[in-house]
């Protein structure tokens, strides 16, 4: 049946989501065994090894790949940037800050434009890089501006992208886009239509007051915020790895209050459950010390 491998990948997506990652990797292999350049296919392979931890596998998975994803040399591929992303999360994870800044600059940055999930990436691994202490100069500035352009078409419309947006005003020192932000969420909590009012009122707005008490070096109430809503993210959509962000800004917050207590809770839960990723590791030496 055409198209058949669409089908196939978007269901290893789901079986992944699911955490039934044996059952999803068959799923997208047996995909790409149809139509090796399915980008979808390849991605929920790649959400399974992010999850499992296996970093060098995943990075290896991806070159191999590249041809088939990549729209320099594949078919044009708007969905490619996001295959970046990932492979800038297993550089991260290794410790390679270096790597996963150059794959920001040269591959993801100059091909979103202003498409809101391709500024979902940049913002959520600059965040990171960010909270690992990288120098990232004026990029947060730069993603900042785009966002903010986009505030009275699209603030208060989907929440999830409404916190990244959020983020990057955070991260600039924007307090007035980051207040207007909240606003529109706020709103949206209230009067809005639909699944997003329900979006926003969950943990879209608490987010957000979230990344304002943490550009404010309120870190203390930051991690409350974020550990009452962190269970319950998965409200506003995007996947297990999208949502990691909010568990490394929590373990960032408790870790900047001096509360050692609960930045090891969320290590161990995470070292428990990717004990080869380096990044949790790494991240217990800093509380620990």
């Amino acid at each position: 049946m055409p198209g058949y491998s669409f089908v196939l990948g978007m269901y290893a997506f789901g079986l992944e989501e699911c955490n039934q990652y044996r059952e999803a990797e068959d799923a997208g292999r047996r995909a790409l065994d149809m139509d090796a350049r399915d980008a979808w296919a390849v991605h929920a392979v790649t959400h399974v090894m992010e999850m499992q931890g296996r970093v060098a596998e995943g990075i290896e998975w991806l070159e191999r790949r590249r041809d088939d994803w990549a729209p320099r040399v594949g078919p044009g591929n708007e969905f490619a940037f996001h295959n970046w992303w990932h492979l800038g999360l297993f550089h991260l994870d290794r410790g390679d800050a270096d790597t996963a800044l150059t794959l920001v600059d040269e591959e993801i940055l100059p091909a979103v434009g202003d498409v809101s999930m391709g500024l979902l990436d940049v913002t959520a691994m600059l965040w990171r890089l960010k909270l690992l202490g990288v120098p990232l100069g004026e990029r947060f500035e730069t993603v900042a501006a785009v966002w903010k352009r986009k505030l009275d078409a699209e603030a208060g419309y989907y929440a999830f992208n409404d916190f990244h947006a959020a983020a990057s005003f955070a991260a600039a020192g924007d307090t007035d886009a980051l207040a207007r932000i909240r606003e529109a969420v706020a709103k949206a909590a209230e009067k809005g239509n639909g699944s997003n009012r329900l979006m926003s009122s969950a943990v879209g707005l608490p987010l957000i007051e979230a990344l304002e008490d943490y550009a404010a070096e309120r870190y203390s109430l930051a991690a409350e915020r974020l550990a009452a809503i962190r269970d319950i993210a998965h409200r506003f959509g995007g996947s297990h790895a999208q949502r990691d962000i909010i568990t490394l800004t929590l373990i960032d917050a408790a870790r900047r209050a001096g509360d050692r207590a609960t930045a090891r809770h969320y290590l161990n839960e995470r070292i428990a459950s990717k004990p080869s990723s380096g990044l949790g590791w790494r991240l217990m030496g800093e509380v620990l010390a």
